[in-house]
């Protein structure tokens, strides 16, 4: 069962990826699941009863989202973009067909019309508005504190520190409809800074669970010097329901439809009976190989270890960093791990058609997630992010 979220900040954020930190490190710029997981702990764990039910939940990331936003997932590692241009292109058919050409030192590598060289939009968030791409973003401010002396609970002198933390507020800039008729300017409008998340819980613990949630005031760091309030609402699940058959369906038929380009201009014929599918990673994943060794790989044995799906691995699109976190109660750093990145998309060929019970295993995996530490948030992945889909379901 899925219990969508809506985090409103009603004091600056601040999470760090790793503590102590040094002075001016930046926050994150969203909600990780650990932070809403650990403090779910606190209340639920005082309950031993509670126990397995913190075992099984999922705590995903809630990612910065404006008023009207169904949801808000990161851009997938295949958007590229001219250089100094926001817009947002796929590379993920072009690039995958092109690199099914031969010889092998054919390298996809487009162009802008005076020779500049398209790049990596980064990491970013976006929904979809009207189908059009609507990027999220929030914004960092300085906060300064004084240092407390422990012993006497007074400043301490000479102890000044600053932290980057994510604003309470948010500034949209209005459209030019909205402008002032009379002088022509554009109205800005502030609005709070909103998060939206979900959770996976076990069916029959959606009452326990959103008491808990609502017990919820703060997440965070630095929540002894004013930081961490908010407010947590949960919302209705999206009336829209989904068919991941027809996402596989349009994503192969997309596939199809470039390769047939490339041969119609002269390069060889690349035959997809199958499906091609891709798992696209929502937020970081730690995936062990043999259950201990660091991979960035979602291989084809991973993938039918957990599904029995028969599938190749064609490319995938990775990027790796390190990942800790901190145990406030404990004191404690937490276990540092080797993550591949949020964005990172792996793109799988069967080679004969999904039948309705992979299709289901599919959905089981999209549910469950993958690799290690699923329950902070970790190994969120979407089966054909809508990114990859636009204009064309």
């Amino acid at each position: 069962m899925i219990v969508r979220l809506e985090i409103e900040a009603l004091a600056p954020l601040a999470f760090p990826e790793r503590k102590p930190g040094t002075q001016f490190n930046r926050s994150l710029d969203y909600i990780p699941g650990a932070a809403i997981f650990g403090a779910l702990g606190q209340i639920l764990g005082k309950n031993p009863a509670n126990l397995p039910l913190l075992r099984a939940i999922r705590c995903h990331n809630a990612y910065p989202a404006y008023q009207g936003d169904l949801w808000v997932h990161p851009l997938p590692a295949t958007v590229i973009q001219p250089k100094g241009d926001e817009k947002a292109f796929d590379s993920l058919y072009q690039r995958v067909c092109w690199e099914q050409q031969q010889p092998a030192a054919l390298i996809y590598a487009p162009t802008s019309s005076d020779g500049r060289p398209w790049e990596a939009a980064g990491a970013k968030f976006y929904s979809l508005r009207d189908n059009a791409i609507a990027f999220r973003k929030v914004q960092q401010r300085m906060q300064t504190r004084v240092g407390i002396n422990r012993r006497r609970g007074i400043a301490q002198d000479e102890r000044l520190y600053t932290v980057l933390a994510i604003r309470e507020t948010m500034l949209l800039e209005s459209s030019s409809q909205h402008s002032d008729q009379n002088h022509g300017l554009t109205k800005d409008t502030l609005v709070p800074t909103r998060f939206l998340g979900s959770l996976v819980i076990p069916d029959g613990a959606h009452h326990t669970v959103v008491d808990a949630l609502h017990k919820i005031t703060h997440l965070g760091g630095r929540q002894t010097t004013g930081l961490g309030a908010v407010a947590i609402r949960t919302l209705s699940p999206e009336e829209t329901s989904e068919n991941l058959l027809e996402r596989i369906d349009a994503m192969t038929k997309r596939f199809r439809q470039q390769a047939k380009l490339y041969q119609d201009l002269g390069g060889n014929p690349w035959s997809i009976n199958g499906h091609i599918f891709t798992v696209n990673l929502l937020s970081d994943a730690i995936l062990l190989e043999d259950r201990w060794i660091p991979t960035q790989e979602f291989s084809t044995a991973q993938l039918k270890a957990i599904t029995g799906i028969e599938a190749t691995l064609i490319r995938s699109f990775t990027t790796t960093k390190t990942v800790g976190g901190y145990h406030t109660q404990w004191h404690r750093p937490k276990p540092t791990n080797i993550a591949v990145s949020m964005g990172s998309v792996y793109v799988f060929k069967t080679k004969t058609p999904l039948e309705t019970k992979d299709i289901e295993k599919l959905a089981a995996l999209q549910h469950d997630g993958i690799g290690e530490r699923r329950q902070e948030g970790y190994g969120q992945v979407r089966i054909c992010d809508e990114f990859h889909l636009r204009n064309i379901l």
